[in-house]
């Protein structure tokens, strides 16, 4: 790392570090997810991305250093779709194999975990319940069981070569957004159940969903610590993406999600880790649920199906907030819109600090829509005071 670099790692660190700590920094953050864009930005396949290292750190550094973000949002490590039902327990479709080369892989949402299994669930917890049915969720590798218990025992391998990739990042004075994460026990139920299995069981079966949600916190939180240990990076990401009010009603939300996440960032605080809300869908309706949260302990992290700027009005000096520009924006728009969005986001939700601004740009988005958002956070969000 040179001078330059490391000065501007460590300037990008504390910049992300200040505002996720509620104080004024000396400008906005801005970050953007980048892994559905930077394959195409490097003219490289999905399928070279997400299996070739040397591509997709190639594909990295060029956007990094074209963009200048303030964080990398996504751990630089490659796809394995064996390792991939750990976060997200679905059948998968896979670019080059069940895909066009340069597509996105694809999750199938089925019933995986069964009624019966409920009872196994409850009382083995999460990790246990994914062997067990690692068989439905990868029915094209034989012996799969086997092969994932060995696979999990062989890991150093692959947290030397993660460990190398953010060096690297490192060397280009890109820092981490989070350090690690998981999906939340309520959402990893409903994916394994399928939503629709899962809407029934909340009528049918309501006390063992909340016995076995309530088995799989411990796991999760050390699944999202065990990241952040290997990263050093004091932030867990967990997943909630089937919480808010557009797939489930304020009683249950009441009733299970919000004591869990209660519980995750109790004990996620416990360790001096913060916790990164990830919250997809409309949680509008929730946000006053999420200042029974400790403060300065977490970050909310939104999409542009929340009204970001009742957020900032509920939540604003409880919890750092991210977002939320989206898909859209960045693909359809132009670059005048997204200054102009941009602005009023660093004006309104960015007063006195605690904001870091965010976007989501698919692989159809223009580069200079991409570019307006970052130029707008790095001239026009600085702070003054």
């Amino acid at each position: 790392m040179n001078l330059e670099t490391e000065e501007l790692y460590k300037q990008r660190k504390e910049r992300i570090e200040t505002t996720t700590n509620l104080k004024v920094p000396d400008r906005v953050p801005v970050i953007f997810s980048e892994n559905e864009f930077a394959w195409g930005f490097a003219n490289i396949s999905q399928l070279e991305f997400m299996t070739d290292n040397e591509k997709m750190m190639m594909a990295y550094e060029k956007l990094f250093k074209t963009f200048q973000q303030d964080a990398a949002y996504f751990e630089p490590y490659l796809f394995d779709p064996l390792f991939t039902v750990i976060p997200v327990p679905c059948i998968i479709k896979i670019p080059g194999k069940d895909l066009p080369e340069d597509s996105p892989f694809q999750l199938v949402e089925s019933e995986i975990m069964t009624e019966d299994d409920y009872k196994y669930a409850s009382k083995k917890g999460y990790f246990r319940t994914l062997v067990k049915l690692l068989p439905k969720l990868r029915p094209e590798i034989p012996d799969v069981q086997n092969i994932f218990t060995e696979r999990i025992t062989r890991t150093v391998e692959d947290m030397r070569a993660s460990s190398s990739n953010r060096q690297r990042f490192r060397e280009w004075g890109i820092p981490l957004w989070n350090g690690g994460g998981m999906e939340s026990p309520f959402s990893l139920l409903c994916l394994m159940r399928s939503y629709e299995k899962f809407c029934l069981d909340m009528y049918r079966r309501r006390d063992i969903v909340k016995q076995t949600v309530d088995k799989f916190i411990p796991e999760i939180v050390r699944m999202s610590l065990g990241g952040v240990k290997a990263s050093g990076v004091p932030r867990a990401q967990i997943g909630l993406h089937r919480e808010s009010s557009s797939t489930f009603s304020l009683k249950i939300f009441e009733e299970i999600a919000l004591p869990m996440i209660k519980k995750l960032v109790e004990l996620i605080s416990k360790e001096n880790v913060m916790t990164i809300l990830h919250c997809d869908g409309d949680w509008t309706p929730n946000l006053e649920y999420l200042t029974e949260l400790p403060k300065g302990k977490c970050i909310l992290d939104l999409d542009d199906s929340t009204d970001i700027f009742k957020a900032k009005e509920i939540l604003g000096d409880r919890m750092c907030i991210a977002g939320n520009l989206h898909e859209p924006l960045f693909a359809f728009s132009t670059p005048q819109k997204v200054e102009d969005y941009s602005k009023k986001l660093i004006d309104i939700v960015g007063e006195g600090g605690g904001f870091v601004l965010k976007g989501e740009p698919p692989r159809e988005s223009k580069f200079e829509n991409i570019m307006a958002m970052v130029n707008t956070a790095k001239n026009y969000g600085v702070y003054k005071y």
